[in-house]
């Protein structure tokens, strides 16, 4: 069947998590399926302009107009509060043109259009796929369907229902209620959120964890390792420098660990270079290594435990599977969809981000332990990660999805 992968965001423009799934899916359903992609383009952008080409993987790369000031994204061009307000007013209101996206759907002769993060291009997706009868599969992996900043978190902290400005600018974006849609969410916790807000009620709902990196993927020796590789008992940290990643919440922590204990911090990702500097600040002296941009492997291979800090509820990190996949240990907190992979999994501990000293008495915790018999005790505390089943072939993650897809295109939308 031909599949329309939808993606506002692809490469080369900067992925995040739902960017590098949406073009790792593109290229495993290409061996067995037509596949495009469709994505925005703005005039006289260099990396993404609209029209078509094809990228290294052999796939044909179709970018639509977006018809506003610049094109969404991780890195967003300092602009006025007004300039932002109009931005996302504009938004709201539709810029990917519908009509736009009916002539390429139809053109393309698409059997199915299969979604990842395209909340910017709705409601042109849902009215397109819906005046065409073309099955629509949505891939939720956040809160854009309710939130704008795609979090539904705030400084002030998470909400649990949109405010009255977020419902006011996805009014238009959520307005299918999910009749003939197929929804697959990354974690339970965020189907549950979605329903909870009354968010495509009527849709055709599923769970698929994100086990897709394929093994060919994974740095062979670093996969399934099971002693130290470190000098020094190390916590790692991989992700963007924001005040929602919690990052800030981490260093404080560590700060309080005892001076006699050698330890060592890992941050591996960038932010604002204001925040940057201030968390830099916050660091001091301590024996906290700032590393930038890096591949993950870098730090897991050599981290002794890989802290996840998030404030806000974080649908399902990667890196939660990517690190059982490598052996390694995660320190989460108990938001989002971590418990589902670190309780349930048995891959690494829970603590509450509201109890005070609840993540410093975690990483206590794991250094009262020991640096040799945190290794050699590894499968005691964290039964799950032995055998974890996080790549794809081991969780037979693309046969799942190719079911779903195959399921949904006879789905039939009411008349």
């Amino acid at each position: 069947m031909k599949i329309c992968i939808v993606a506002q965001t692809f490469a080369p423009q900067e992925e995040g998590g739902a960017e590098i799934v949406a073009r790792m899916c593109a290229v495993e359903l290409s061996r067995y399926h037509e596949v495009i992609i469709l994505s925005l383009g703005l005039e006289g952008n260099d990396i993404a302009p609209p029209g078509e080409m094809v990228n290294s993987d052999g796939i044909r790369v179709i970018r639509v107009n977006w018809h506003n000031s610049y094109l969404p994204g991780p890195r967003k061009p300092a602009v006025s509060k007004l300039a932002k307000l109009a931005w996302h007013v504009r938004s709201a209101l539709g810029a990917t043109s519908i009509d736009e996206v009916k002539e390429l759907l139809t053109r393309e002769r698409v059997d199915i259009v299969y979604a990842h993060n395209s909340a910017r291009m709705q409601p042109a997706i849902f009215e397109a796929t819906s005046a065409l009868n073309i099955p629509l599969c949505l891939h939720l992996h956040d809160y854009a369907l309710l939130c704008p900043k795609s979090s539904m978190f705030r400084s002030s902290g998470n909400c649990e229902k949109p405010c009255l400005e977020c419902r006011v600018l996805t009014s238009r974006i959520k307005s299918s209620k999910g009749d003939g849609v197929t929804a697959i969410s990354v974690s339970d916790a965020l189907r549950q959120r979605f329903l909870r807000n009354g968010v495509l009620p009527k849709a055709d709902w599923h769970v698929l964890l994100n086990a897709n990196r394929s093994e060919t993927l994974f740095h062979a020796p670093l996969v399934g390792r099971k002693t130290s590789a470190s000098e020094h008992f190390t916590f790692g940290y991989l992700g963007a420098l924001a005040e929602e990643k919690g990052i800030e919440d981490l260093i404080r922590a560590f700060l309080t660990l005892p001076q006699s204990e050698t330890v060592t911090l890992l941050v591996a990702g960038r932010g604002r270079e204001d925040y940057e500097r201030h968390l830099k600040s916050l660091a001091g002296n301590a024996p906290i290594r700032f590393l930038g941009f890096v591949p993950p492997e870098e730090v897991y291979k050599v981290s002794d435990v890989i802290v996840l800090p998030s404030r806000w509820h974080e649908p399902q990190s990667l890196i939660l599977m990517e690190a059982a996949t490598y052996g390694v240990p995660v320190i989460g907190t108990e938001r989002g969809g971590t418990p589902e992979i670190l309780r349930d999994l048995g891959t690494g501990w829970c603590y509450d981000p509201d109890q005070e000293n609840g993540l410093a008495d975690t990483l206590n915790r794991a250094i009262s332990i020991g640096h040799d018999r945190w290794w050699s005790e590894r499968d005691i505390h964290f039964p799950g990660i032995d055998g974890f089943r996080g790549t794809s072939e081991a969780s037979g993650y693309y046969q799942k999805l190719n079911d779903i897809l195959v399921a949904a295109t006879v789905l039939k939308r009411p008349a």
